[in-house]
């Protein structure tokens, strides 16, 4: 049975690795409704945001969006961008709950990497979440 919901996560500063993710998830489930996220890797916990004005914070939100919308085009998928401020893992699970996401989809490791373990957030996003994850190598 296809899920319904898929959260597909992606990194904008690892634009082809999220492009290529992201062509996956549609490709795989094309009955489903993607949702593609992005976690800004600061906020609420950070000990910079003191230190950043609401300006460079609004500034820095503006640019994500407009980056993932570009990466959503270029996939050349439909999916509905959620841009999330916070610790990466902590905002995933939160978003595929509030999203009641049945399947979360993301790289395992970051690109590049010739470690053969799974990227700290992938293992926490794997281990922690309520909905099924399949991580795409």
């Amino acid at each position: 049975m296809a899920p319904k919901t898929v959260l597909v996560l992606v990194d904008i500063a690892h634009r082809d690795s999220g492009e290529a993710v992201l062509r996956y998830a549609a490709a795989t489930f094309p009955e489903s409704t993607l949702h593609v996220a992005y976690v800004m890797p600061y906020g609420f916990y950070s000990y910079v945001e003191p230190f950043v004005s609401d300006d460079s914070q609004k500034a820095a939100n503006a640019r994500a969006k407009a980056e993932l919308a570009e990466l959503v085009a270029a996939s050349g998928a439909t999916a509905v961008p959620h841009v999330l401020r916070g610790g990466i893992g902590e905002q995933s699970l939160l978003e595929a709950k509030a999203l009641k996401a049945d399947l979360i989809v993301l790289n395992a490791a970051r690109p590049g990497s010739t470690l053969s373990t799974l990227g700290t957030h992938a293992a926490q996003i794997a281990r922690h979440a309520e909905a099924s994850v399949l991580l795409h190598r």
